[in-house]
């Protein structure tokens, strides 16, 4: 833990943190950032993070969510110092909006993919998918937002998700919930939730006790597929480590 943080503020000129810069001065180059500097960044007594770097006191979670923060960690350095330090994965990601990208190269992999496929981002906004999930729409048109096509739309409730009142909403509100408290201040949660309190059927089951359900992965549910008629949808979820909040979802279709 200690060559990481060392190695991070090293990485890190003042200037490029908010502080003055040092200009020219007599005498050895002083190498990223200094331990005081680090301290004034983090609003920390004054040497407080050299017994830290040092190894002399131990590291709270709170304080490397903040040096993380500070001295500019990636999201996979994050995760493995606090792994390596508390022994768990964090609760939240260091980055507040992460799993609202994804890195592009997870198109290629979807468009080798011959089952249904696709990749959502933390508030359901569908950010890339192959040819084969596009076939399964009426419209021809996947939906901006998947929770919100799920939830709201009469393509889906109608057609699509067959059994949709005692199959598919019943589980699918739970997720939406579950994000929602993840991530309060969403703007695109908070917008389907509140197109949820005026939608009487969707508001039905929004006020219901919900199932402690989190995710569909392994699950199979009755689907309707514009092309390939009745039949049943296998759901094989899992998550882009490099945009936590993210899903991958594969989609396996058995027509009846």
């Amino acid at each position: 833990m200690q060559q990481i943080l060392r190695a991070r503020r090293y990485a890190l000129e003042p200037d490029s943190v908010g502080l003055p810069s040092r200009g020219s001065r007599p005498g050895p180059r002083v190498q990223g950032l200094t331990q005081n500097e680090v301290d004034q960044l983090t609003n920390a007594s004054s040497g407080y993070y050299s017994k830290v770097e040092a190894g002399r006191i131990p590291l709270t979670a709170d304080y490397l969510l903040t040096l993380a923060r500070v001295l500019r960690f990636s999201e996979d350095e994050y995760t493995y110092s606090y792994t390596q330090t508390f022994g768990a994965e964090p609760g939240l990601p260091l980055n507040p909006d992460a799993g609202r990208s994804v890195p592009p190269v997870w198109q290629r992999a979807l468009d080798t993919q011959a089952e249904m496929a696709y990749v959502n981002d933390r508030a359901y906004n569908l950010r890339m998918h192959n040819s084969a999930f596009t076939a399964m729409f009426p419209s021809g048109h996947p939906p901006a937002n998947t929770m919100e096509w799920m939830l709201l739309s009469d393509e889906a409730r109608d057609f699509c998700l067959e059994n949709w009142e005692t199959e598919w909403g019943p589980y699918v509100m739970p997720q939406f919930r579950t994000a929602l408290a993840l991530h309060p201040d969403d703007p695109d949660l908070q917008r389907i939730n509140e197109r949820i309190l005026h939608d009487k059927r969707a508001l039905r089951l929004h006020e219901k006790a919900g199932l402690p359900y989190t995710h569909p992965d392994g699950d199979e549910r009755p689907l309707r597929h514009a092309r390939k008629g009745l039949g049943r949808a296998t759901m094989i979820l899992s998550q882009p480590f490099s945009s936590p909040g993210s899903r991958l979802m594969i989609v396996l279709f058995d027509p009846a």
